[in-house]
């Protein structure tokens, strides 16, 4: 793809504002500044920055000049382009410096990554360096920032970077690196099907009746919402509650081992017994032999 040369970008947006056009304003819109989150892959341990520019000050001036037919919309969209592109050899340096954070971290702090990713669930590495013997969340990001110069030095050397670019990065680096230390970690996603269990197990237990006789009647089209309804003693509700007593067991244990907080348990909970619910009334075919649920018609 053509980039716009970055002094061309210079010009052209130095030739639309103007010295008095807008003002400072303009030229602090152009300075540009960024929101940005970090993820990551628990399979690979891959980190990813997602980097936002606020571009929204600058698009709102230059859509005003174009409003005024101080310049054409083919020339903002230019710019702004060329604002974008301005950073892209910047960008993929940080992008790569980025992703080697926890892995510089695993090696400060003495864990092997593998661990070290399974810690971050709920807390943050600041929270982990400080509870680690002899380091702490000072030492970690002195740790990171000359990790990070290090690469940056290095860009410089293989002819990435510019030694203005080099500079312009290191200066942005410590706020993104204190962000990375300090961010918490989401826990994991809870598998809802993990907590409900054997539900053809929970059902025979609660009801009293042999498997086969489940089978044959989820086969006539019933579901087991139907069975227990129609068995003496028992009802679609206690059903339900019974699947739930194991799924809660579950969740509380979760919540014993720091798997989960109480607001995801609580959650979970609804989560689990609307699931629950669709599969006591889902008419359909006997489940396989460990089934958790059975399997609808069609």
């Amino acid at each position: 793809m053509f980039r716009i040369p970055r002094r061309a970008v210079i010009v052209a947006v130095t030739a639309v504002f103007g010295t008095g056009l807008l003002g400072s304003a303009a030229f602090a819109a152009f300075a540009p500044t960024s929101d940005y989150t970090f993820s990551l892959d628990q399979a690979s341990g891959a980190v990813t920055l997602t980097e936002t520019p606020r571009t929204d000050a600058l698009k709102t001036i230059l859509d005003r000049l174009v409003a005024k037919n101080v310049i054409t919309q083919a020339q903002e969209d230019a710019i702004l382009v060329a604002v974008r592109d301005a950073h892209a050899d910047r960008d993929a340096v940080l992008k790569r410096i980025v992703g080697g954070l926890l892995q510089e971290s695993a090696t400060y702090l003495g864990i092997q990554p593998k661990d070290l990713r399974t810690q971050l669930a709920g807390t943050s590495l600041g929270a982990i360096a400080d509870k680690t013997a002899g380091k702490g969340r000072g030492g970690l990001i002195a740790d990171l920032t000359a990790f990070a110069n290090s690469a940056v030095d290095k860009a410089v050397a293989d002819g990435k970077l510019t030694q203005d670019e080099a500079a312009k990065l290191k200066a942005a680096l410590p706020d993104r690196i204190t962000k990375f230390v300090d961010h918490i970690w989401p826990l994991p996603k809870p598998n809802v099907r993990a907590f409900i269990g054997d539900v053809m197990k929970d059902a025979r237990d609660y009801l009293g009746l042999p498997r086969k006789d489940i089978a044959s009647q989820l086969r006539s089209g019933k579901s087991l919402g139907d069975i227990a309804e129609a068995t003496p003693g028992k009802s679609r509700a206690g059903l339900i509650d019974a699947i739930m007593d194991e799924a809660n067991a579950k969740i509380a244990k979760a919540v014993a081992d720091g798997k989960l907080t109480q607001a995801q348990a609580d959650k979970l909970k609804t989560t689990v017994r609307d699931a629950v619910t669709k599969l006591v009334d889902r008419k359909g075919s006997a489940p396989k032999s460990n089934g958790t649920a059975p399997k609808a018609n069609g």
